[in-house]
């Protein structure tokens, strides 16, 4: 699945023109979709320069390509946050650990995300 960015948003949702984590125009692969208990689409993407892997919110973007990866599957938490990736990164705790750094966790992201990419070049 990939999307381009039409739209830059800050942290609360206002319009800026320029963004250290997007660029207008550019394509991303999407890594997750999440539904949240804001009753909000999300996508988990890599961003632009060293800023790496974060959410933003689907509004900022146009689908490019609605190729689901295989391997993806469906969850929804005790929280009712409805959570659409890879099984291992759906794994409680997973994006804690990556965030921390976890060499295993960011060993499985980053082979997670060659397949993403492979799948939908």
């Amino acid at each position: 699945m990939k999307v381009r960015c039409i739209k830059l948003l800050d942290s609360k949702g206002n319009p800026e023109k320029a963004s250290p984590w997007l660029t207008l125009g550019n394509v991303y692969h999407v890594m997750t979709v999440i539904f949240g208990t804001q009753e909000k689409w999300l996508l988990r993407l890599v961003g632009d320069g060293r800023n790496g892997l974060a959410l933003f919110p689907l509004e900022q973007f146009e689908v490019v390509s609605s190729k689901i990866p295989a391997g993806w599957v469906i969850t929804w938490n005790s929280k009712g946050v409805f959570e659409l990736s890879t099984e291992q990164w759906n794994q409680p705790g997973f994006w804690e650990r990556y965030y921390d750094r976890d060499p295993e966790a960011v060993r499985i992201f980053e082979d997670g995300r060659r397949k993403i990419i492979e799948a939908d070049p």
